[in-house]
């Protein structure tokens, strides 16, 4: 990977054991994930000054805002961020049209399936 790739990204799941293994899969292969279990913690952390040009979250999210919420949301303050949605339910995005610098990956997935799409994603934010 170039050096001049922002390696830092927001990791967005509200299952503790999925955040953790993404987390992990992430961490063995050079990047600094920050964690956040909901679209609150996200944005509050993004509000807070956190310089991640690349966010992975899941769709589903709990009660309060979805995942597709969350990256309106924060594209409006960071416009550059890209995203990637991952979901085990692709209904779940109720028909959203994937814009520019979003991407769409199903569980469950590949250690090396990620990562490829994560350093694809971070070239482009």
């Amino acid at each position: 990977m170039s050096g001049s790739v922002n390696k830092c990204l927001l990791l967005v799941e509200d299952d503790a054991l999925v955040r953790d293994t993404i987390a992990l899969m992430l961490e063995e292969e050079g990047f600094q994930v920050v964690e956040a279990e909901d679209a609150d913690t996200a944005q509050r952390l993004v509000r807070e000054g956190l310089d991640a040009r690349l966010i992975v979250t899941d769709v589903d999210l709990g009660p309060g805002p979805s995942g597709a919420d969350l990256a309106d949301e924060l594209r409006a303050l960071q416009p550059e961020l890209a995203v990637i949605f991952i979901t085990g339910r692709i209904a779940s995005l109720h028909g959203r049209r994937l814009k520019e610098r979003e991407a769409l990956l199903p569980k469950p997935f590949e250690s090396a399936t990620l990562s490829n799409l994560v350093r694809q994603m971070s070239s482009v934010a």
